[in-house]
């Protein structure tokens, strides 16, 4: 029961420590083969990628399936209107030509992001440790060894 309570508990933790400790960095060279990219449109953009992503798009994030000198192809994983939330997309394949992007970035782990996480799960965990909050601290039961008044009869 312990060991599924630890489980757990790190389990609930990791999606935040995988998802909250990356950036987006401008990129000046051709970015890779699944390099996870996002691509800020320009108007001229937005108004060419209307039909095919959606209208008002400020944003398209996706991997990187090939990228060549006047395009890229993107498996896209989301898009963000001008005005709106994150919409989420499962990977369906579209080209935005070059011209048509404002500034492309590439997700990249942050270090000191990661590093900052990594301290506050230490110390939570340390915490919750040290207040037996998970059930995983030494008994207060004391042990009493049998013929010591242990219940049994001498």
């Amino acid at each position: 029961m312990r060991r599924f309570s630890t489980r757990l508990a790190v389990a609930g933790l990791l999606p935040g420590l995988l998802g909250g400790c990356y950036s987006y960095r401008p990129v000046v060279s051709t970015p890779l083969p699944s390099s996870k990219v996002s691509l800020v449109l320009t108007d001229n953009g937005r108004a060419e990628a209307a039909s095919r992503i959606g209208p008002q798009t400020a944003r398209v994030e996706g991997a990187v399936v090939e990228a060549s000198d006047s395009a890229y192809l993107l498996s896209v994983s989301a898009v963000q209107p001008i005005t709106g939330q994150l919409v989420r997309w499962s990977g369906e394949t579209v080209t935005v030509r070059r011209d048509q992007v404002a500034l492309l970035s590439e997700r990249r782990l942050s270090k000191s992001r990661t590093a900052v996480f990594a301290g506050l799960v230490v110390g939570v965990l340390a915490a919750a440790i040290s207040t037996n909050l998970f059930g995983i601290a030494g008994s207060d039961v004391p042990v009493i060894p049998p013929g010591e008044g242990g219940g049994q009869d001498q």
